[in-house]
């Protein structure tokens, strides 16, 4: 149930950013910027498969995210945008039992990517769309029994992705509120097992163009 709430959030929110109509105000822009962020995030299992962990899916919580950036946009490609970003990510894992195993714990990551977009710098309302290529770094913690719990209190650095949409909501030439959605990938290589993340979120965030 969880997951569906998460699923239908991230639609309803990018459905209603394209929705907005573009009005009279604003300016293109250029040059550069940095901004903050803060979300909302909703993951899948983390799947874990391989080593002496063995296998299962562990159900992961709700959490959130926190980050900055900065980006440049070229005066002469206004469609066009670049950034380099740090994000940090938590989320718990309520005590479970999966098959023979029982572990309770959380999961963080540490996360600097390298982002491109396309953007509609045109009036107040400027949607995008991006991908994103980086590297994760993933730290598992908790206590359990099994083998499962085996994939606990395990460090792992490994190359992530990500894919990004939403939209810059222009307060002057200068600010600008950032709202978006983005889905992030990496597969963890941990010493007893791997672990895959998909992590889903909503942001806000606070942009400044200089």
């Amino acid at each position: 149930m969880k997951k569906w709430t998460g699923y239908a959030l991230c639609g309803f929110v990018a459905f209603m950013l394209f929705l907005v109509p573009t009005g009279n105000a604003g300016a293109a822009g250029s040059g550069g910027y940095v901004g903050v962020f803060g979300g909302y995030t909703f993951p899948d299992d983390l799947e874990v498969s391989g080593g002496s962990a063995g296998s299962g899916d562990i159900s992961l919580e709700n959490g959130w995210a926190a980050g900055l950036k900065v980006g440049y946009i070229p005066p002469q490609m206004q469609y066009f945008a670049v950034e380099l970003e740090y994000f940090y990510t938590s989320n718990d894992i309520d005590s479970q039992t999966i098959g023979a195993s029982n572990v309770n714990g959380d999961i963080t990551s540490n996360n600097f990517f390298l982002n491109a977009f396309l953007r509609y710098p045109v009036n107040w309302f400027q949607p995008y769309v991006g991908l994103g290529i980086g590297w994760s770094w993933g730290e598992t913690s908790g206590s359990g029994t099994g083998a499962l719990s085996r994939i606990l209190n395990q460090t792992s650095n490994d190359f992530a992705w990500q894919f990004l949409i939403g939209a810059d909501f222009m307060i002057n030439p200068q600010w600008a509120i950032d709202v978006g959605y983005r889905y992030v990938q990496c597969s963890y290589g941990f010493d007893n097992g791997d672990g895959d993340l998909d992590n889903h979120m909503i942001t806000v965030g606070l942009k400044y163009r200089f």
